[in-house]
């Protein structure tokens, strides 16, 4: 029996921690305050990495880019005003997070997003323009 609660503390607990972090991410942009959102991205595009690489989204409410961090070739800025389309499944990085297919403005290779589902609202609120956010 102990080890059945020592295999379903972490998943409890994770979810619990999950659900902090989100409402703190949530509180912190209504302040205008920026925050980091974990974060797995792979793209096409010249700079990125072809397989999904764990990171951080940089979101700072208000401005004209979001920033994707991570250690292999350190930070790359995404502008804000793109589109969302649907992801690609069979390439998902995780299949226990969303996935997201962004398109930035001017056209180009889509960048793809995976975050944990409680994190998609504010990733999407994070790329819209920055005169039509509102947390």
């Amino acid at each position: 029996m102990g080890e059945l609660i020592a295999e379903l503390m972490p998943l409890f607990a994770d979810g619990f921690v999950r659900r902090w972090h989100v409402a703190r991410v949530r509180r912190r942009l209504a302040a205008g305050k920026p925050v980091r959102v974990p974060c797995s991205a792979r793209s096409e595009r010249p700079g990125w990495q072809r397989v999904y690489v764990n990171g951080r989204l940089g979101i700072t409410p208000g401005a004209a880019a979001v920033s994707f961090g991570f250690r292999v070739l350190g930070h790359v800025d995404l502008p804000t005003g793109g589109t969302f389309h649907e992801p690609e499944p069979d390439t998902w990085h995780s299949q226990d997070w969303a996935a997201t297919a962004y398109q930035p403005p001017g056209g180009g290779r889509p960048v793809y997003l995976q975050v944990d589902s409680r994190y998609l609202p504010v990733v999407h609120l994070a790329f819209a323009r920055p005169e039509t956010q509102k947390v």
